[in-house]
Parts: structure tokens; C-alpha cells; sequence
């Protein structure tokens, strides 16, 4: 038994030694890969923030450009307004006048004609004048009505709601604010448009029979408020990604304004236009 103890102490014995020789080439080679996976890790950190500091500023490049994006459209949009005035007038003041003009010389005509077949022909030129001068009409409203510029804001939402009563046969209520409203006409012309394209997406759309336009002034900003009767429509609003939508809500933005539509199934839609009376002066740069 004596022995057996003894053998095995030697063994231990024996192994501990092996091990303490064995320790410092372990202890090294462990040093060794220590030092090897600190290097990589730390390679791998300095790889990281160089690259997550070139998509900072890959990140701000984007938003600069969106910015100028933004810029750019609301200037494109300016000028589009501008030069729809421009043609828009000048239908009125030329061809417009032109026609009037014609139209009067006809009449006259007509009346010193003695013949019943020269006075037939007359009245069908007659006709055609005043389609054309109708035509022309229509033409210059849907293209910048002068009574939005003549008249203001309220007078052309009501010339509007009349229209689009008469054309498609549904019942519009027009809330107007009752006072002067001194607001920029670039502004005037977004809301303008803005409003009649959520007429036409209610027309085409929201099988609604009522609409309710609601305007009033709130801490210095336009409110309008558009609601239908209609079906309404399911989901987030931001879901609801139609051009025109999209389109009132980037010229809302391109003004420092506020566009928001919110519907549930089956109760009709709600649609609030906020925005401010006059643009920035950054705006106008």
C-alpha cells in the first residue's frame, strides 16, 4: 500500500514538472495570440469609424442635396405659377378681348343683314364665337383664375366649390373666414391648388354626396379643413400615397406649412391644410 502511495506521488510528482517546463512556451504562445487578437480587434475599430465617419458624411451629403432638392421644386413651382398668370392673362387680354370684340361686330352684323340665309350663317359663327370664347374662359380659370388674384382667397374657393357643385353633382358647404386675409398670393395659388385637388380626389374617389370646406385664421397661420361624407379609407394616411397627395404635401412642406389627412373606414375623410400667410425670406432666395 506504502508503495503504491509512493508511485503515485512520483507520478504527480513527474507531471507538475513536465507542466513547469511546459509553462513558459504555453505562457508565450498565449501572450503571443493575445496580442495578435487585440491588433485585429483593434484594426477592426479603426476600420470601423473610418467607415461609419464616411457614411456621416455620405448621410449629410444626402440631406444637403434633399434640402437643394426642395429648394429647386419650390422655385420650379414659383415659376410655374408665375408663368401660368402670364399665359393665363394673356388669354384674357388678347384672345379673350379679341373674341368679345368679334362677337359685337357680328351682332351688328347680324342686325344690318338683309338677307335670312347671310343672318343664318351669322348666328352660327355667333355660336362658334361664344364656345370659343367659353372654351377660353375655362382654359384661363384652370390655369390661374384671375378672380384668385383679383378677389382673394375666398372668392375663388367659392367660384371653385360652385363649379365643382354644378359639374359633378355633389353638395359643398363653404365655411369662409369673415375678415381680410393679407396672404402672399404664392401662398394663396398652393392653397388654391391644394384644395382642388382633394375636390377631385373626393369627385374620383371617396363616393361622397357633402363636403365641408372650413377656413379660419390660428395664431397667425391659415387653417382649411376639407371633410366628406364618403367611404373613406383604411390605414396609416402616410400609406396613402396618391401624386396628388404626395404633390400637396411637398409644396405644404416647401412653405413651412402642415398637411395632414386621416380617414376611417366607411366615415369619410378629414383633411387639414396649415399654413403660414407670407413665405420666409429664405423661401423667397
Amino acid at each position: 500500500m506504502l508503495k503504491k502511495t509512493k508511485n503515485k506521488l512520483n507520478s504527480y510528482s513527474n507531471e507538475l514538472k513536465n507542466l513547469a517546463e511546459d509553462y513558459p512556451a504555453q505562457s508565450r504562445k498565449l501572450e503571443e495570440l493575445i496580442k495578435e487578437r487585440t491588433f485585429e480587434l483593434i484594426e477592426a475599430n479603426e476600420n470601423l469609424q473610418v467607415e461609419i465617419k464616411v457614411r456621416k458624411q455620405v448621410e449629410k451629403k444626402l440631406l444637403n442635396y434633399q434640402k437643394q432638392l426642395q429648394s429647386l421644386s419650390s422655385q420650379i413651382s414659383l415659376i410655374e405659377e408665375r408663368e401660368k398668370r402670364r399665359i393665363a392673362s394673356e388669354l384674357h387680354d388678347c384672345i379673350g378681348q379679341t373674341l368679345a370684340l368679334t362677337k359685337i361686330k357680328l351682332e351688328l352684323l347680324r342686325k344690318l343683314s338683309g338677307s335670312a340665309e347671310c343672318k343664318n350663317i351669322i348666328n352660327e359663327i355667333l355660336q362658334l364665337v361664344e364656345q370659343t370664347i367659353s372654351g377660353a374662359r375655362t382654359l384661363t380659370f384652370e390655369l390661374s383664375p384671375p378672380i384668385l388674384y383679383e378677389l382673394g382667397l375666398c372668392h375663388a374657393i367659392q367660384w371653385l366649390v360652385e363649379q365643382f357643385s354644378k359639374k359633378h353633382g355633389i353638395t359643398i358647404e363653404f365655411e369662409k373666414y369673415n375678415g381680410d386675409i393679407p396672404i402672399d398670393n404664392n401662398i394663396r395659388f398652393i392653397l388654391f391648388q391644394a384644395i382642388r385637388e382633394l375636390l377631385m380626389n373626393i369627385v374620383k374617389h371617396a363616393q361622397a354626396t357633402k363636403v365641408k370646406i372650413s377656413m379660419l385664421l390660428m395664431n397667425g397661420n391659415l387653417k382649411m379643413v376639407i371633410e366628406d361624407d364618403g367611404i373613406g379609407f383604411s390605414g396609416h394616411s402616410d400609406a396613402f400615397t396618391g401624386y396628388g397627395l404626395f404633390n400637396i404635401r411637398e409644396r405644404m412642406n416647401q412653405i413651412n406649412g402642415h398637411f395632414e389627412i386621416r380617414a376611417t373606414h366607411s366615415r369619410g375623410t378629414r383633411a387639414t391644410l396649415m399654413a403660414p400667410l407670407k413665405l420666409s425670406e429664405k423661401k423667397l432666395a
